[in-house]
């Protein structure tokens, strides 16, 4: 004679099976990396620009030193790499895995580097400055550069995390203003692309700054996107985050957040894959 599950069992039995399915599909989504890609037009420039953009690694290694990550940013012949903070996690007070990658990116293509929170928060343990450059990567902190390509210029900047508009409030005596307001008036009459970490503190300031992209990670892209909903959480901004990933316009001013690379645990991603951010203009 057969035995018959009671309800109940085979309730547990479906939750169990359900629970099993949603944490393997969990690791699929943080461990499987995808390419987003993003086409701009700008009257300001005639050149064709490629470039790749990555932030929030946070010491995760896809394959051995990262050769899988590395593989696919070569696959992508950038004219150049942008690196958007967070690289390193503030638990472990190494910079071993970021220097490695950056050693091997620039190798590829010039590479520019902003710092995020995390770093901010190492800033008394590791010299950021000396150990990115010395990759022969570089590295932008209230900083900027002229890039030639297809013969026009193209202004690249990056400003440090933590924007003295909601830090530094009321006197706004920081570095931060005074290169916003240089990189503002430099990008009247030049395509420039602005490299920041954390976008939730720009939406109130764009008005009127002639910058055409700005650039920006620290979101993880909400962790957990739900169709039609977006993501779950974001440092900062908590549920429901406005800005979490994609393409969003800043008083036209064009965002565009990246997913990221790294993890938060104990939260795994869910229909939200670690990202290489691709940007095309005209």
């Amino acid at each position: 004679m057969k035995k018959i599950l009671k309800p109940k069992r085979i309730i547990l039995i479906i939750i169990a099976v359900l629970l099993v399915l949603t944490l393997l599909y969990g690791l699929y989504c943080s461990n499987t990396l995808t390419i987003q890609s993003y086409s701009l037009k700008s009257d300001k420039t005639d050149a064709k620009i490629k470039f790749v953009f990555i932030s929030d690694l946070h010491n995760k290694e896809y394959g051995k030193n990262n050769i899988d990550l590395i593989s696919k940013i070569k696959e992508q012949s950038p004219d150049f790499i942008a690196v958007g903070g967070d690289m390193v996690s503030k638990y472990s007070s190494t910079d071993s895995v970021m220097k490695e990658l950056l050693q091997n990116l620039a190798k590829t293509a010039p590479t520019y580097c902003v710092l995020g929170n995390h770093e901010l928060t190492l800033a008394e343990q590791i010299d950021f400055k000396s150990d990115i450059n010395s990759t022969g990567a570089k590295l932008l902190d209230n900083d900027s550069v002229t890039l030639d390509i297809d013969g026009d210029e193209i202004l690249l900047g990056g400003m440090s995390d933590f924007p003295y508009y909601e830090f530094n409030a009321p006197d706004f005596d920081t570095e931060e203003r005074y290169f916003w307001e240089d990189f503002k008036e430099n990008s009247k009459n030049r395509f420039s692309i602005l490299l920041n970490h954390q976008p939730e503190y720009l939406s109130d300031i764009t008005q009127d700054c002639n910058i055409d992209l700005i650039m920006c990670g620290h979101t993880h892209g909400g962790l957990i996107q739900i169709p039609f909903v977006g993501g779950v959480f974001a440092p900062n901004q908590g549920l429901f985050p406005e800005y979490d990933k994609g393409e969003f316009d800043l008083n036209g001013t064009k965002m565009i957040i990246s997913a990221g690379l790294g993890d938060a645990y104990p939260v795994l991603r869910m229909n939200n894959c670690p990202e290489i951010t691709v940007v095309n203009i005209n």
